[in-house]
């Protein structure tokens, strides 16, 4: 498999571009596990949704495993792994 530079940079500058902006904002935190703690924010799920569609659009044999949107095709020869913050 050859994932090219630009390519990791692509996912980087968007997942950024949804974070940044919420970074130490008072945006709801929301609680995704129950009997426990397990945070979630608007910009985890916003970060992870990017990336998904963006590897989606370019590798769309790939499989996703996401800490917050799940999976999707992760019997796929690859599978990325996303976990946004």
């Amino acid at each position: 498999m050859d994932i090219s530079i630009d390519f990791m940079r692509r996912i980087a500058h968007a997942a950024a571009a949804e974070t940044l902006p919420r970074f130490r904002s008072q945006g709801a935190v929301a609680n995704k596990e129950q009997g426990s703690f397990d945070p979630v924010t608007e910009a985890d799920r916003e970060a992870e949704r990017v990336i998904r569609a963006l590897i989606s659009a370019e590798y769309p044999d790939h499989g996703i495993l996401g800490e917050e949107h799940g999976s999707e095709n992760i019997s796929s020869r690859h599978v990325w792994v996303i976990d946004p913050i």
